[in-house]
């Protein structure tokens, strides 16, 4: 935070007990309680303020079924942007693990958004997180595109466990009405999730 100075901050698999209700210049507007791995959402109390927020429980999957504890994947907030005097929907998502198949994350990130859009109808839309969809991405991208949002990726992996074999572009953004120009990983720390900047602009004048 200190190196780049984020404007939202998103989280995933975090302990809710653990999450500061300020970080630095940055405010939490909105953290799950009742998941085992919280999802939480900061944002940069210097230009943007929360107006409305939420959290919301996708649609039940075989994961959530048998492991439990990870009943609601989406957390998201209006914001005021002081800088640009226009409002904003950001959300932080976390979606099904590999137990369940791309057509459950794909069905997942489709009510996700419809929770953000009814958050704020016609908004710029911004939504960050670990989407477990690493294979087969040209599909998650061509059903991204038919509902007029971009997907915006890494060109390197963003996950790396000692000892295992998996590899890939997890942690990702869908985006409606903003344009992104970067998208890179910073270095690992305690995570075996690499964090992710993204740069992203308004794609209209207001």
């Amino acid at each position: 935070m200190a190196a780049h100075d984020p404007d939202v901050l998103c989280v995933q698999e975090a302990r809710s007990s653990a999450l500061p209700d300020r970080l630095g210049g940055m405010r939490l507007a909105v953290a799950t309680s009742r998941n085992r791995l919280a999802v939480g959402l900061y944002l940069k109390s210097s230009r943007l303020e929360s107006e409305d927020a939420l959290t919301v429980q996708l649609r039940e999957s075989r994961h959530d079924r048998f492991v439990g504890g990870t009943d609601h994947r989406l957390v998201a907030a209006r914001a005021w942007d002081h800088e640009t005097g226009r409002r904003i929907v950001v959300g932080s998502f976390h979606a099904t693990p590999f137990t369940d198949s791309n057509a459950a994350r794909r069905r997942q990130i489709d009510e996700a958004h419809a929770a953000m859009a009814r958050l704020g109808p016609g908004l710029p839309t911004a939504m960050a997180g670990d989407y477990n969809h690493p294979i087969l991405m040209f599909m998650l991208r061509r059903h991204l595109r038919r509902r007029g949002l971009t997907l915006a990726t890494t060109a390197s992996s963003t996950f790396h466990k000692d000892g295992s074999l998996m590899r890939g572009r997890f942690d990702v953004a869908t985006v409606s009405r903003l344009v992104v120009t970067d998208a890179v990983t910073l270095p690992q720390a305690g995570s075996d999730h690499l964090p992710v900047l993204f740069t992203m602009s308004y794609a209209d004048p207001d």
